[in-house]
Order: structure tokens, then C-alpha cells, then sequence
């Protein structure tokens, strides 16, 4: 139940922001029509029906009908919105919503309805991963991190310490190995997943945005810079130094990471959601630590520079409710609601100051120094996601997995890219 305290602070927050609850003070009641990406059983969904729970108290003329989809949220909007059901905003991967409703133009530019105090309220960077010519679409509210997630203790045992750069991986890797553990484990089976090697290597020898900028060379060229051989290589050099098992090949999700609920495996390179998938295997006292992908030699990109998987709101740019949708998004960022999010659904969040569960404490010192963000995997999948998912994953897994050569991988990045933009002239 909400405190007297709490009911006093929400509806002065109504009344002091501009555009929060447009109509607030009127006779006129407003029902917002919410889709979204969770289940309705799970923690994520509750926390959410608290917030608009909280919202509506403070806010009587304002309520929601929400439609629990699931993963498949997008998907199942597009066509409702074909049949015209009225939907005011819903959530999802903000991957998949750039790349999708608002790339369609779907999405309601909501760069109005920010100001200063609410732009400024988010983690570095996040507002504007997603924005589009200093356009708004996208509201970011669940914060997830990649990073290498381990076992705090198997590294100190191992007497290893983290790595700052690529080699000292490389070293680190041999340590646990003599040990007797791994130091890392793949989903053989998980692309997406293992292109992450690849991805932060070449971003942080060139700097973030580097896959988007040497495929939008449409000659090629931009694959033939060495830097993208030296990322592929350095993938392979992680199997050369004993970083994985040789049966890692054939893990398919989520055989890999069960490995290091088990003990068998120091850790993965995945995004921050893994120790919530390993809670149940891996128990509550399991000693999670996590740091950033590290240097190369060389390198223009920072060590503080991340790969991220936001989970974010958008307004439908038809919904006749807007500004009130707009309003509410301006509330769940505000620090109550956020706190309930990071309380409640045990996820880390996108404004400044809120902490994250402590499991997720590493991953939070790393959002919040943050110097540059790219989406997960390095962004390509979210402008050409055709390219991404047909070429550019496939053909790495078979080079990484040890199939193709790094130099093959290479040649045929140069050639279907050649043939992509020759096609799409």
C-alpha cells in the first residue's frame, strides 16, 4: 500500500512536471493502453503493475489495460495494430524496437516531452543510443550490461586478478587452467552470443560503432582494415590459450553456462541478465563479479566503453492518448519507481543514482562510467539486421569454432558485403 508520504510525493511530482499527467485537474478520464514484452507471472510484470498502481492513486483519472505478451510483444502488436486496436505504448528489447516499430515510423517523438531535468536524469549515454537525428522514441528503463561475469572466488584461487588488457586475458586464462578449471565457456550454438569476442575487440581497437562503419563502406574495404583480421585472430587466440574446453563446440544453450553454476568455469562474456538465469542453479551466495572487456594494444576505444542490451517503452505515434502515455514513462523513470523495478524485479535500471541489486554491483560501476555505449553485439544487427543474422553471425561462429580461418572470414565479409550494397543501391 502506498504511504501517505509516497501519495504526497507522486501527486506533487504530477502537478510540478510539465506534460506528466496532461489533463490532470480535468473531469476527463483517461485508460492507457499498455502491451507488454513480460509475462504476467514473472517479477518484472508485477513491478510494473505496482508503478502504474502507485500512478493511478496519485492520478485518479488515469488508468491502464495492460496485455501481458510476452517476448513476442512486437510481433503481436504489429499485427493488432493492422486490425486498428488501439494500443498508447508498450516495451521491448530497444534493439529490436529501433530496428522495428521505430525504424516503420511507428514510434511517437517524444523529444517534447523531455526536459532538461528528464534527459538528465539518465546513466551516460543511454538516452541517446536509440535517438534519431536528436529525436527521442525510446524511453530506456531496464539497464543490462556485457560484460565478463565470473566467480570471484575461482579467480582468486587461481591467483589471478582482472584483466586490463587483452593479454593479461590471455594470461588469465592459462592460470585457471592450471588450476584446473576453465576460465571461460561459450554456447556453442549462440552466435550472438559468441560474437561478442569479436564485437568488443574490434571496438576497442577502433573505437565504439566500428562493425556499422566498416560495413556501411560499401566497396568492402572497410572489412579489409587489420584491425578486423587482428579481432578475428584474437578470437581464435582465446582457444589457443586454453580460455575454453575443446567440448565448448558443442554446449547448446544453456549447457555452457550451467558449467559455471557448477563450478567448472570461471565465467562467460554475456550481457548482465546471467547470474538471474543462474540464480536457482548457482544459489544465492554464489560470489558474482563482473569487469569490462579489456584493452588492446594500440587501441582507440576505452576500457569504460560498453556493449548494452536496454529494454525500453515507446509511445505509439497514433495513440490518441500521447501525452498522457508520454507522462506516465516520465514517472517510471522518476527515483520511486525505479527503486521498485531494482527492489521488486531485481533488474538493473537506467537513471542516474538508483543503485542495482547487489549482484549486479560490478555492472552497475561500469554503466555509470560509462564513456561510450553501443548496442549488444556492436549495433549492426539493429541498422541491417538481414546482414547480421544471414552472414555476418553464421560466418563468424564457423571461423570462431575453428571451421573457416580468421583470413576466410575476412575475404567473405569483404565479398557479401559487395554484394549487399550492390543490391541495395
Amino acid at each position: 500500500m502506498v504511504s501517505e508520504v509516497s501519495r504526497r510525493a507522486l501527486a506533487a511530482f504530477a502537478l510540478t512536471t510539465a506534460g506528466l499527467a496532461a489533463g490532470a485537474g480535468t473531469a476527463s478520464a483517461k485508460e492507457l493502453v499498455f502491451w507488454s514484452m513480460w509475462n504476467e507471472p514473472e517479477p518484472q510484470a508485477a513491478a510494473l503493475r505496482k508503478i502504474m498502481d502507485n500512478y493511478t492513486k496519485a492520478n485518479p483519472d488515469v488508468t491502464f489495460k495492460v496485455v501481458w505478451n510476452g517476448r513476442q510483444n512486437q510481433t503481436k502488436l504489429r499485427g493488432a495494430l493492422q486490425a486498428g486496436t488501439q494500443v498508447d505504448f508498450m516495451d521491448q528489447d530497444s534493439d529490436q524496437l529501433a530496428g522495428g516499430l521505430q525504424k516503420e515510423g511507428l514510434a511517437y517523438d517524444l523529444s517534447a516531452d523531455l526536459d532538461a531535468d528528464a534527459k538528465g536524469a539518465f546513466l551516460p549515454g543511454v538516452l541517446d543510443v536509440y535517438a534519431d537525428a536528436g529525436k527521442y522514441y525510446q524511453v530506456p528503463y531496464v539497464y543490462n550490461t556485457v560484460n565478463f561475469w565470473y566467480n570471484k572466488d575461482m579467480m582468486k584461487e587461481a591467483g589471478g586478478s582482472v584483466p586490463q588488457t587483452f593479454d593479461e586475458l590471455l594470461a588469465l586464462c592459462g592460470a585457471v587452467k592450471n588450476a584446473g578449471k576453465q576460465a571461460l565457456v561459450i554456447e556453442g550454438n549462440v552466435a550472438f552470443y559468441n560474437i561478442l569476442y569479436f564485437a568488443n575487440h574490434l571496438e576497442r581497437a577502433k573505437g565504439s560503432g566500428a562493425l556499422i562503419k566498416a560495413f556501411e563502406d560499401r566497396s568492402g574495404a572497410g572489412w579489409s582494415d587489420p584491425a578486423v583480421l587482428e579481432a578475428a585472430k584474437a578470437s581464435r587466440a582465446l582457444w589457443d590459450a586454453g580460455c575454453f574446453a575443446d567440448d565448448a563446440r558443442g554446449f547448446q544453450y544453456p549447457a555452457g553456462q550451467q558449467t559455471i553454476a557448477l563450478g567448472d568455469t570461471m565465467g562467460e562474456l554475456v550481457g548482465s541478465w546471467l547470474p538471474t538465469e543462474l540464480a536457482e542453479s548457482a544459489g544465492k551466495d554464489f560470489p558474482w563479479g563482473a569487469f569490462n572487456f579489456p584493452t588492446v594494444k594500440g587501441g582507440a576505444g576505452k576500457a569504460t566503453d560498453l556493449q548494452v542490451g536496454l529494454l525500453s517503452f515507446i509511445v505509439l505515434k497514433d495513440s490518441p492518448n500521447a501525452k498522457e502515455a508520454a507522462g506516465f514513462l516520465k514517472y517510471v523513470m522518476s527515483e520511486e519507481a525505479q527503486k521498485i523495478l531494482v527492489e521488486d524485479a531485481g533488474v538493473g535500471v537506467t537513471r542516474k543514482g538508483v543503485e542495482w541489486p547487489a549482484v549486479l554491483g560490478d555492472a552497475y560501476q561500469s554503466a555509470s562510467a560509462a564513456t561510450a555505449l553501443s548496442p549488444f553485439g556492436g549495433g549492426l544487427n539493429v541498422a541491417y539486421p538481414d546482414f547480421t543474422s544471414q552472414v555476418l553471425n553464421p560466418e563468424y561462429n564457423k571461423m570462431f569454432l575453428g571451421e573457416t580461418t580468421p583470413e576466410q572470414f575476412v575475404e567473405t565479409l569483404v565479398a557479401k558485403t559487395k554484394e549487399f550494397w550492390a543490391a541495395n543501391k
